[in-house]
């Protein structure tokens, strides 16, 4: 079996986590590993606290032993400097974890870090300033000062300055958070004019930029005409910017991949280091906010990943490889999903609707074992087993979403949730490395289960806005599948007792109508509890009460999985059943049936009693059920005139 790098990481379709991963899996690929990434679809920081907190859940299905090394990304948890949560996993790891890990970029506990070249840029980019633009008076809006990155981009900006007989102006170094606030109000003091203007700021992050130059251009400061602003990282946003924000594309994939050749050191040490050659590197991305011409090849290949396009060319084969944002909008498969009048029904509609995240090997949807119940909901981890209620192989041309979708009674299957995966998809170990995502599936705080999605390393495909924005789709519809399960059992069950009320029988008995099979035979066993007024009457309603539920109990205990136990109404009680039924078998039940009530009346001062019939007919005609209920009902009524005449 290969070995395994485990990934930790937050939503996965940003930049800087993209362009790791990219070099995570090729650095992989080199050395045979294969790739499990946990990962939040969500954005740590947003609003809804409690989709946060279901999309966390997902670190809770890691299981250290299946896993050879780990590598985490701590900065795709961390935004607006907040560590809630990598304090909280670096618990989880030091109670749990035993393997070998390793940070990117920052410190995550006392393990190793791997960091980028963060030095080189920021000397680039102020080179760029000065040999191109001229630039003299120059000013900083830096990360953290406790950010040891902070430190080192700052000393790459002294060093260029240095070099051109320049220095840095300290009292032009300002602190920030990485995040647009802290260049809004940075803008707001130049434009309140409490701060002089210098030639050029240089931002240690996009956002920045893009508040900075946002707020100035809004004071009326003409950017790049009266100062020169730079970001750094090229995320989509900045190429994206009015104006466009002239930034840097640092070198993340080489990061990843020595990251990977320090694993591999430890987990293999007996095997040779190998390299990857990657085809981008790391170099300016010029913009419009220095006053250079625009990289337009890099500017319109961001807005061609990120625009949302209302009507697609479905005939290019290139457009099934990476449905579009508004591909998935334009689909309808929200109201699709959400529309759907049963469970499975909503799974098949899930199974049907794939296509929106191709490409994909394989993709598997594990659902906690009771999930529609919402009796049964937890908020924290998984069941202990998970159903795999959809599974996909994009190789395996089987026709119909029910070959490919897995719920209800008989149709389970079940495996330990500390697999992560069943047994056959960990077995056949496909000839090539595999990364396999997986990604929460949750509907507030509640745990739904999660979805793993299977390529093969070399494949370009990585989870982005598409998917995360599908996956919710499916959050919702299973939901209201939920909800609506829930509305249908309380319109199908007695409340008292919670056994199936008459609405439920009809329900039942249908369903059993539709799974019949040749020789099959209706039983109906019908029970009628003695005394219930005399109860009512001497000892209170409370009594009376206690007598039903006991004789429910009593009536469930006697029923199979697969047959239907009913409160008739009143003080009577059913059990329904289609399949293989004979005379002993039922005898045997209603001896049990009455051992039981007798064991409990010799220690009871107040005893409960019920008068009990059945009848078996064969399954055929549209009124054998009908009839095999009635009689059964007179041969209840027989037992209790046997029991007045014996008394």
């Amino acid at each position: 079996m290969r070995k395994r790098i485990g990934v930790i990481t937050a939503c996965p379709e940003n930049d800087y986590q993209h362009r790791v991963m990219s070099g995570i899996l090729a650095q992989a690929n080199v050395y045979n590993y294969d790739v499990f990434v946990f990962s939040p679809l969500a954005h740590v920081t947003s609003n809804s606290k409690d989709h946060v907190q279901g999309e966390l859940n997902i670190f809770n299905l890691i299981n250290f032993d299946l896993l050879d090394a780990i590598i985490i990304m701590p900065i795709a948890l961390t935004e607006n400097n907040d560590t809630t949560i990598v304090e909280a996993l670096l618990k989880q790891f030091e109670e749990k974890c035993r393997i070998p890990v390793v940070s990117i970029d920052i410190p995550f506990g006392d393990y190793p870090v791997i960091r980028t070249d963060e030095k080189t840029p920021f000397k680039q980019i102020t080179d760029h300033l000065i040999d191109v633009h001229g630039c003299k008076n120059i000013s900083v809006l830096n990360g953290p000062t406790g950010y040891d990155g902070s430190s080192i981009r700052l000393s790459g900006v002294e060093e260029s300055m240095q070099n051109h007989g320049l220095n840095l102006n300290k009292n032009q170094v300002y602190d920030g958070d990485f995040w647009y606030t802290s260049g809004e109000t940075l803008g707001e003091k130049y434009v309140s004019k409490k701060l002089p203007l210098p030639d050029a700021v240089i931002c240690a992050s996009d956002y920045m930029a893009i508040g900075l130059t946002d707020t100035l251009i809004r004071g009326g400061i003409k950017v790049p005409q009266d100062v020169i602003i730079t970001g750094f990282d090229a995320v989509a946003e900045a190429s994206m910017n009015n104006p466009s924000i002239t930034t840097y594309k640092p070198f993340l994939a080489d990061t990843a991949a020595k990251a990977v050749t320090y694993l591999h050191k430890l987990i293999s040490p007996k095997e040779k280091e190998k390299s990857v050659e990657f085809s981008s590197k790391a170099y300016l991305c010029v913009g419009g906010t220095c006053g250079c011409p625009e990289d337009e090849e890099y500017t319109h290949a961001r807005i061609q990943q990120n625009q949302y396009m209302l009507q697609q060319n479905f005939n290019d084969k290139k457009f099934w490889d990476g449905i579009s944002i508004g591909t998935l909008y334009e689909s309808y498969t929200n109201e699709i999903l959400t529309g759907t009048s049963s469970t499975i029904d909503c799974l098949y509609k899930i199974y049907e609707s794939k296509y929106l995240i191709q490409p994909y090997e394989y993709l598997y949807l594990c659902l906690n074992q009771h999930w529609a119940d919402s009796d049964c909901d937890f908020k924290f981890g998984y069941s202990e087993k998970m159903n795999m209620c959809i599974y996909a192989d994009k190789q395996k041309k089987l026709e119909g979403a029910e070959k490919h979708v897995f719920y209800g009674r008989d149709n389970e299957k079940l495996f330990p949730v500390s697999q992560l995966l069943p047994d056959y998809a960990l077995k056949e170990n496909p000839s090539v490395p595999q990364v396999y995502y997986f990604f929460p599936v949750h509907f507030g705080t509640i745990s739904l289960g999660y979805m793993i999605v299977q390529n093969n390393l070399t494949e370009e495909y990585m989870p982005g806005l598409v998917l995360r924005n599908y996956v919710r789709m499916i959050n919702n519809a299973l939901e209201m599948s939920r909800t609506r399960n829930k509305i249908i059992s309380l319109s199908e069950h007695d409340m008292m007792t919670n056994l199936y009320n008459r609405r439920g029988l009809d329900h039942a008995v249908h369903v059993m109508n539709s799974r019949a099979k040749k020789g099959d035979k209706w039983l109906a066993i019908v029970a009628d509890m003695d005394g219930l007024k005399f109860l009512n009457d001497n000892f209170g309603h409370a009594k009376g009460d206690e007598g039903l539920n006991f004789i429910a109990d009593t009536m469930r205990k006697i029923s199979a999985s697969d047959e239907a136990c009913v409160r008739n109404g009143g003080d009577e009680f059913a059990i329904v059943g289609l399949g293989r039924y004979s005379d002993k078998q039922i005898k045997e039940r209603i001896r049990r049936f009455n051992d039981l009530i007798n064991e409990y009346n010799k220690n009871s001062p107040v005893p409960f009693n019920a008068s009990i019939g059945y009848c078996i007919k064969p399954w055929g005609t549209p009124t054998a059920f009908e009839k095999a209920l009635e009689q059964a009902d007179v041969n209840m009524y027989l037992d209790k005139r046997q029991k007045k005449n014996r008394r």
